[in-house]
């Protein structure tokens, strides 16, 4: 018997595509198609058997089926082919009256038809195509639909896709505490993958925040010794109650303690991973540059292995540690929000 493939799209955090690519193969048994690097995007030819294991991926935001691709040009009068296009798609085949549909569209490139021109004629098109062929009528609800159609065009390149709801994972279900700065689960994520973390080892996250990265490696790990340490002891309360809703409490040490002086804490910690204030977050970039250069003072003193942070001060942070000697093993650009970070690895000479 033949396995049954379909495409999918899986979409990330800018930056981390590979790492995206790597956990599709090995989980889903999948055939990368393509990997749209920087843009947070790969496609992927899946068994339909091996769609549940979606439910796994860690470094995922998004699983999108892919419909159809196809060639757009760029004129008003294209967005007649839009609409054939889309009609001709069976997408009745995935709704039922119940349903409520939203369309949403990604528009780069130039094109004489905006973003809510695609939208306007996509939604005309999928609602004449389910009243044509399933005989009623698909109502639209841009706030809470139980279907959504996206559109992406891409310069004279165009793809519907159905989004698979159930399965987008950025959001992770577990934060009830939300930290005014807080660090996506998937760079979390990534950033324990490319700090070369093994299980077993002892992992310290010292300004934690919310919980997240602490809470992704009592996911990833099973035997090692978490510890999740914040200055602020809201935010280790808050943390705590985010571990509860991920159900890995029990997995991991809160404390309330300084980064500055970790030897005060610990006497040995084999990798530490943390997201550090940046300098739009504390105001002063002299303030950045302070505490960064007390951290990295304070991290020489207990760290074996490695340690693996997120910021925009990377040059000034690779510096530092540089100056007491460390190697930079690895570091790469990755889009958080509306910013774009370095992750930087680095470990003793």
């Amino acid at each position: 018997m033949v396995d049954e493939m379909v495409e999918l799209m899986l979409t990330t955090n800018p930056g981390v595509e590979d790492l995206l690519a790597e956990e599709v193969s090995l989980r889903l048994k999948a055939r990368i198609i393509e990997v749209k690097q920087n843009r947070g995007r790969i496609f992927a030819d899946v068994s339909e058997d091996y769609l549940y294991a979606l439910n796994y991926l860690r470094c995922m935001n998004k699983a999108y089926l892919v419909l159809t691709k196809s060639r757009i040009c760029p004129e008003y009068n294209c967005l007649k082919e839009i609409y054939e296009l889309i009609h001709s798609i069976p997408i009745h085949e995935y709704t039922s009256r119940l349903d409520k549909f939203a369309v949403r569209v990604e528009r780069v490139g130039n094109h004489e038809y905006s973003s809510l021109d695609i939208a306007r004629v996509a939604g005309d098109a999928v609602k004449d195509s389910v009243r044509s062929r399933r005989g009623f009528d698909l109502h639209v609800d841009l706030d809470y639909p139980s279907l959504v159609v996206a559109v992406d065009v891409i310069e004279d390149n165009i793809t519907v896709l159905l989004e698979l709801g159930e399965f987008s994972r950025h959001q992770r279900g577990y934060r009830i505490y939300d930290h005014p700065a807080a660090l996506s689960p998937v760079l979390a994520y990534a950033m324990l993958i490319l700090s070369g973390v093994q299980d077993g080892e002892q992992v310290l996250d010292p300004m934690c925040g919310g919980g997240t990265i602490a809470i992704e490696a009592a996911l990833l790990l099973e035997n090692s010794e978490i510890h999740c340490m914040d200055k602020s002891a809201r935010h280790i309360d808050g943390a705590e109650m985010n571990a509860k809703a991920a159900l890995v409490h029990n997995r991991i040490r809160f404390l309330v303690g300084d980064a500055t002086s970790l030897s005060d804490y610990f006497k040995e910690i084999d990798i530490i991973t943390t997201n550090p204030p940046y300098g739009i977050r504390l105001g002063k970039p002299s303030l950045v540059k302070q505490l960064y250069y007390k951290f990295v003072l304070s991290l020489e003193k207990i760290v074996k292995k490695r340690v693996t942070v997120i910021t925009t001060e990377h040059k000034f942070f690779e510096e530092q540690l540089m100056r007491i000697g460390w190697r930079i093993i690895h570091n790469r650009r990755v889009m958080h929000g509306n910013l774009y970070p370095y992750i930087i690895v680095a470990e003793p000479a």
